[in-house]
């Protein structure tokens, strides 16, 4: 029993074979018969995960996409020249039960023996990519070109790029209803038809205008409305293989969206990728010195500033030299006694009332003792003019210097022959 669920298992992940072209676009559908899930489930209940094998996404050059129209997966895209074989995995998910399955699909890489030399490049507004899924949908496009407007390419007409406008760098539509558009190229190694040569010249005019989604209309638009189709033609190009075969890379789908955007304005910027993305080295990437950078950005700016500074102290000083402003002068002084006023008046109310006091009582104090000495000064020197005990000598320095006292008289002690009466 055990064998028997080992093999099951093993089963599950059976590897089937897938055979592509290169520079052909392959479709390849997942559905639930994929893994072997019977049809009694609704298809809406599975999901699906493709990348390569040990690899977390898929190759540049490959998209997968779930169309809930055809309510199945789809893996597309165009194998460059130089891509080797590959494997891919595919888990499915059951997401009624949480039942997941494994697939791995080896996709044979062949080379076209007879690659296109010439391309249509068109961009069809009202589809989307998933229409074109639909294998009658695409074989109707290709008979128009086959049959009316490229009949040299009947034998060997055949898509070499296949996307989604939006994927490509354009916008959705205003009305959720309207196609999201799909840009096409188709090849062939037939010459382009005189038909398609003077449709080129006829659009040529429009190629610089981004898009022009029904806005010009062209000799052969009726053959393209019949059969479902409405172009944009400021997309549209005639593409030889000459044209690309200089470049590094010589197809649209080597690119990468924005590139690939600029691919259909015929940009030049072709970007070859390997199969398997490779994280760079932190070693090998490039560093940035800002020290330069900042040293502009600070050294111009601080020495205009300054130049400016020193231009305009000169031009002040020597034009206030000379120049006298009786009204600058009161209107200035005015202004520092305001502000002199308000600074008396802030320090008096942070003050403390006690200090007040106190403050005062010195301030009453002091002017009190110098008034006193003020006047007993002027007592003193009026006293020392008028002492009878003063000589002409003492009366001189008083007067020159005031408020010097003078020397007193010699003492004279008493005679001792004199009687004295008690």
């Amino acid at each position: 029993m055990i064998i028997l669920l080992l093999m099951g298992s093993a089963l599950l992940g059976v590897m089937s074979a897938e055979q592509i072209h290169t520079t052909k676009v392959f479709i390849m559908p997942i559905e639930p018969s994929f893994f072997n899930w019977s049809s009694e489930y609704s298809r809406n209940q599975f999901s699906y995960h493709p990348s390569l094998l040990d690899a977390p996404d898929l190759p540049p050059w490959m998209y997968y996409m779930y169309s809930l129209r055809h309510r199945t997966g789809f893996l597309y895209g165009v194998p460059p020249k130089s891509q080797k074989d590959l494997r891919v995995e595919i888990i499915g998910l059951n997401k009624r039960n949480y039942e997941t399955r494994r697939r791995i699909v080896n996709m044979n890489v062949v080379e076209k023996p007879d690659t296109a030399q010439h391309e249509v490049q068109i961009k069809i507004d009202n589809l989307n990519v998933e229409d074109m899924f639909d294998e009658q949908r695409l074989n109707q496009l290709l008979d128009v070109f086959r049959l009316q407007l490229w009949p040299e390419s009947a034998a060997d007409l055949y898509v070499t790029f296949l996307a989604s406008a939006v994927q490509l760098g354009a916008r959705l539509p205003l009305k959720p209803n309207e196609g999201e558009g799909v840009v096409l190229r188709l090849g062939s190694r037939a010459k382009f038809s005189a038909m398609l040569l003077e449709l080129q010249e006829e659009v040529r005019p429009l190629w610089k205008l981004g898009s022009c989604r029904g806005f010009k209309r062209t000799s052969v638009e009726r053959i393209l409305r019949d059969s479902g189709f409405t172009l944009d033609w400021c997309t549209f190009r005639l593409v030889e293989q000459s044209m690309t075969e200089s470049l590094p890379g010589n197809s649209l789908q080597h690119q990468t969206g924005s590139q690939q955007h600029d691919s259909v304005l015929l940009s030049t910027n072709y970007v070859r990728w390997d199969s398997v993305w490779i994280r760079p080295s932190r070693l090998d990437l490039p560093m940035r010195n800002c020290v330069s950078e900042f040293t502009l950005i600070l050294f111009f700016p601080m020495v205009i500033m300054i130049m400016v500074a020193i231009l305009l102290s000169t031009i002040l000083c020597f034009h206030h030299e000379g120049m006298q402003d009786d009204t600058s002068s009161q209107f200035f002084d005015s202004v520092f006694a305001i502000c002199e006023d308000c600074w008396r008046s802030k320090r008096n109310e942070d003050t403390p009332d006690v200090l007040m006091v106190q403050y005062d009582a010195v301030h009453r104090a002091t002017s009190t003792l110098r008034s006193l000495s003020s006047s007993r000064t002027g007592n003193d020197a009026t006293l020392l003019k008028d002492s009878p005990r003063l000589s002409s000598r003492d009366r001189s320095t008083s007067a020159a210097v005031p408020g010097i006292r003078p020397s007193p008289p010699p003492y004279a002690g008493p005679k001792l022959n004199a009687r004295v009466d008690f």
